[in-house]
């Protein structure tokens, strides 16, 4: 009776692992399908947010132009890292016609504020604590960094942290500003 128990047993937890095996393989294969992933290529989605004086900005005011859509958090130690990098671009690739839109994803804007004013920044910061143009765009994870040719069109996204002084990345971006 006992050995009967113990493979009914082993049965049991062989299924419970398939099925939970399963399903987590249908996750991953979600995961592959983020809806900005798949549309590198295409027309990026238009948005209007308020800057943190209280400004509409529309990524439409930038027809014609290229731009770099930053997505951050102040909690977010990557994102805090990126600022400097992202503020020399500014510098230096701002005057080619570039143009850095940081869109904060903080739950408080306050918080954003206070942070700017502790870390100032020449490019335009946008508040999106709704996480309206967040989601718009797949943003799952900070930072996520969008490359927007001068028709509008998303050329490379990355996530995760990105060192925006390295070589590929300037050659990226003077290909972009040409």
């Amino acid at each position: 009776m006992n050995r009967k128990r113990l493979i009914i047993s082993i049965i049991f937890f062989a299924a419970v692992f398939e099925v939970i095996a399963l399903s987590g393989n249908a996750a991953a294969d979600s995961l592959l399908e983020w809806k900005m992933d798949s549309i590198t290529g295409t027309q990026a989605p238009g948005f209007t947010i308020t800057d943190l004086k209280g400004n509409k900005v529309s990524l439409s005011d930038f027809n014609g132009k290229p731009v770099l859509l930053n997505f951050w958090a102040t909690w977010c130690p990557y994102c805090r890292r990126e600022r400097p990098e992202l503020d020399a671009l500014q510098g230096e690739y701002g005057k080619k016609g570039l143009i850095i839109l940081s869109v904060a994803n903080d739950n408080s804007m306050e918080k954003v504020r206070q942070f700017i004013d502790k870390n100032p920044v020449s490019f335009t910061v946008l508040s999106d604590k709704d996480s309206i143009v967040t989601d718009t765009y797949g943003v799952y994870a900070m930072p996520t960094n969008f490359v927007i040719d001068k028709e509008g069109k998303i050329r490379h996204k990355f996530t995760g942290y990105r060192s925006w002084s390295d070589s590929a990345s300037r050659k990226l971006l003077d290909e972009l500003v040409k």
